[in-house]
């Protein structure tokens, strides 16, 4: 019976000892806009995706909404463009007479990424065009 009871006492002053570690080891990381503790052995992995050391200045990001962008270009001239309303924000207004290099250089230094990339050929105005189509993805934050 004695054994017992010094198994279970040894049990319990343990696991106190390794909570006050276990507090101990703990550091605060600004993660994705909100305050939280990790272990020490964890925190490399945390800074290197982007989130900080300690709690202090630590503010919420931006909420962001997906916006998509599908563009037409034909001879490098971008024909036409259809977009959800969220990237209303970011591409209008769009200058005359774009040129589809100077737009997809404008909406990857935005963030949008590409997903796809089609081309073909139509019959339009009497003659054969070929067409590139590009469909880009990325997100905007709400204000």
């Amino acid at each position: 019976m004695n054994k017992l009871i010094s198994v279970i006492i040894l049990l319990a002053l343990s696991s106190v000892s390794l909570n006050a570690f276990s507090a101990k080891d703990k550091v605060e990381v600004c993660h994705k806009g909100k305050e939280i503790s990790v272990a020490q052995s964890a925190v490399g992995a945390h800074v290197g995706h982007g989130d900080t050391v300690g709690a202090k200045d630590c503010v919420s990001a931006p909420e962001t909404v997906k916006a998509v962008v599908i563009m037409r270009c034909e001879a490098g001239v971008l024909v036409s463009v259809t977009y959800s309303d969220a990237a209303d924000v970011v591409i209008q207004p769009l200058p005359d007479d774009p040129d589809c290099t100077q737009v997809l250089d404008f909406l990857f230094s935005r963030g949008f990424a590409l997903r796809s990339i089609t081309s073909g050929s139509a019959d339009g105005d009497g003659g054969l065009s070929l067409y590139t189509d590009y469909l880009l993805i990325g997100k905007i934050p709400v204000e």
